[in-house]
């Protein structure tokens, strides 16, 4: 069986995680997908680790290779004429697809932006994601995750009533806006299968992450009252906390909706040795105090094994689950037994362990197939195969510093 997207071809610009993200979902399922990148200008998350047991070097960090697996890397001077030369002929003589998340413009000065790719292409499909989207007053603004977060309005809405708002960790917009383009990349290319006529795609991250957000704008719309940072709890629950358990920094997220749920939790505390709940409180005035019996429940809880007190909440009917450190999630039986993580070899990092797909096709199943490439190690094989070049021609542009 083959791979959902086999037979298409992609050239990968992308950098960080927003664009990385899009083609691994393409690569890990069929796709070719060749990677840009240069010596003087790699991917920037070569760079920054966590790097294989603590020592740096470009092709040791785990980051790039989670969100670069089944792929291939190239390596191309694109501040020289020949370089650009060579990779707009990867562009429209072999590529279905071009995906970058570039600040706009980027392309454009490269002489490899859109409109140029699509005239001599018109099947071509150009996905562009960036921070701000194509116009507008903030289009060349410089931006990462952090503060597109923030301005999506995601920080506004995380940590405590009383205290300044908690950043989530980690690029959110850049796990957030991937799905999106996926969705509107898969839209393209059925058009150019109905109509043989490719297009420009223009994402702005913020803009995908804003709309998660709909329940909320929708409620400041409806009632005039904003939304407000709630910590962890939320209005209609009889608890919906994450709770201390025994051992060193676990915790137990436990979210009680109804009458029954509210039952069946005080009825794990009396057999934990803790007090009966929902004799002393009914689920009303559970609502109404939500703190304490937030506290109540912690000091049981904290005596409590997490997977323990997981397995009674579960086997009692309350939606509970151990917040699982990365370590955890290795080991995970759950994942482990739906394949989640592919056992795949890196030429200097050894065999690692990489996420998977979420999604299963059951038709053309999803198949990693190599580890996340070294920097430019495909570089000889696609100009020899790809571009048809000889040996002695890419001997030359090795020494001309073209290829690196």
């Amino acid at each position: 069986m083959t791979g959902i997207f086999e037979g298409l071809k992609v050239l990968d610009f992308t950098w960080a995680a927003a664009g990385p993200i899009v083609t691994k979902q393409l690569s890990d399922n069929g796709a070719e997908v060749v990677k840009v990148e240069s010596r003087a200008h790699p991917d920037s998350v070569r760079l920054g680790g966590p790097f294989k047991d603590g020592k740096p070097g470009i092709n040791r960090s785990g980051f790039f290779a989670d969100f670069n697996s089944s792929k291939k890397s190239i390596a191309v001077n694109l501040a020289s004429q020949p370089g650009k030369d060579l990779v707009l002929r990867l562009a429209t003589e072999w590529a279905d697809v071009v995906v970058d998340n570039f600040r706009p413009g980027v392309l454009d000065r490269w002489g490899l932006g859109h409109d140029r790719l699509r005239t001599l292409d018109p099947r071509l499909v150009v996905l562009s994601s960036s921070l701000y989207g194509d116009d507008g007053p903030w289009r060349d603004l410089a931006g990462f995750g952090a503060q597109g977060a923030a301005v999506a309005g995601i920080h506004g809405l995380t940590g405590w009533p009383d205290l300044p708002p908690a950043m989530p960790k980690g690029a959110y917009t850049d796990s957030v806006s991937p799905r999106y383009a996926m969705a509107a990349l898969m839209g393209a290319l059925i058009h150019r299968d109905r109509t043989g006529e490719g297009q420009r795609i223009e994402l702005s991250q913020v803009e995908a992450t804003i709309e998660i957000l709909a329940p909320e704008l929708l409620a400041w719309q409806l009632t005039g009252v904003a939304p407000e940072r709630a910590a962890n709890r939320k209005p209609g629950r009889r608890l919906h906390a994450v709770l201390p358990c025994a051992g060193a920094d676990y915790w137990i997220a436990v979210d009680v909706r109804t009458d029954p749920q509210w039952q069946a939790l005080s009825g794990v505390l009396v057999d934990l040795g803790g007090d009966d709940l929902a004799r002393k409180l009914t689920a009303f005035e559970a609502l109404e105090r939500s703190e304490e019996v937030e506290e109540l429940v912690a000091t049981v809880t904290m005596s409590v094994p997490p997977f323990d007190l997981e397995q009674r909440l579960h086997a009692a009917g309350v939606p509970a689950g151990v917040a699982l450190k990365g370590s955890d999630l290795l080991a995970d039986p759950k994942l482990r037994s739906r394949g989640h993580f592919w056992s795949l070899p890196h030429a200097e990092m050894g065999t690692l362990d990489y996420n998977g797909p979420a999604y299963r096709f059951h038709k053309t199943p999803s198949r990693l197939t190599t580890a996340a490439p070294l920097l430019g190690e495909h570089t000889d094989e696609v100009m020899s195969q790809v571009l048809g070049m000889s040996d002695e021609q890419i001997a030359q542009l090795h020494e001309s510093g073209v290829l690196q």
